[in-house]
């Protein structure tokens, strides 16, 4: 009965070893090695263009792997002052694709090894201005739009206020929206389009806000003015 014991022990030991030694084999892969950065840039003012923070513009990565293109990218996603980077790449050969508020680009074709920088031009759909004047209780902000050529339709505007820099369509605490959809693209030249939003703004308190506006798109990617700080009185 002693023996069989010690035999059924040592088979366990055995097979733990065996078991814990493959585990070992299958986590002993490569790290990526590699690090992809870059700015997402406006192509007539050549100055990053803002998005969101989350499911704003969407970088994708196929590998070239097997003497043929990836189906599957590896996506992440911009930072919302237009710039991104991705620490985990394996070093090789990849077409990179930026989908976004913008006018649809052709992926680009280049190695990526090191630490490789890699800027991208677009078009965005809408460009926008913003101004906030700070009042009693609240806040005043004004935009201008300029829809580019050959853009969709602008259909909606946006204020926005939030209590971090991350302040966007999803991200805020105060909101007010403008239905723009019968205007036409001249009718948005030298125009400026306000709200004064209040109710849940506290005296003293800093806050972040910006504009946005929506050209029909299927994903419904919102362009974005930048973020400004204001301080309620």
């Amino acid at each position: 009965m002693i023996k069989n014991i010690k035999k059924k022990s040592l088979t366990l030991i055995s097979i733990c070893t065996i078991l814990s030694f493959q585990a070992c084999k299958l986590d002993n892969y490569d790290r990526p090695n590699a690090t992809l950065t870059g700015k997402i840039i406006d192509e007539e003012t050549n100055e990053p263009m803002p998005t969101q923070a989350q499911n704003g513009t969407r970088m994708r990565l196929y590998e070239f792997y097997k003497d043929g293109w990836s189906v599957q990218p590896n996506d992440f996603w911009a930072k919302q002052d237009g710039s991104f980077e991705n620490k985990a790449v394996f070093a090789g050969k990849y077409k990179v694709l930026a989908e976004g508020a913008f006018h649809q680009i052709e992926s680009i074709e280049t190695e990526i090894s090191g630490t490789k920088n890699l800027d991208i031009k677009v078009k965005p759909y809408i460009r926008l201005t913003i101004e906030a004047t700070p009042i009693a209780g609240g806040v005043t902000l004004s935009t201008k739009v300029t829809p580019t050529p050959s853009s969709p339709k602008v259909t909606n505007l946006v204020f926005l206020v939030g209590k971090t820099p991350y302040v966007d369509k999803s991200t805020f605490v105060e909101r007010a929206e403008q239905n723009v959809k019968d205007l036409q693209d001249n009718d948005f030249a030298n125009k400026s389009f306000s709200e004064t939003l209040t109710g849940k703004l506290e005296k003293g308190k800093t806050y972040y806000v910006r504009a946005g506006a929506l050209a029909t798109n299927a994903a419904n990617h919102y362009n974005y003015s930048e973020v400004l700080e204001v301080v309620i009185p």
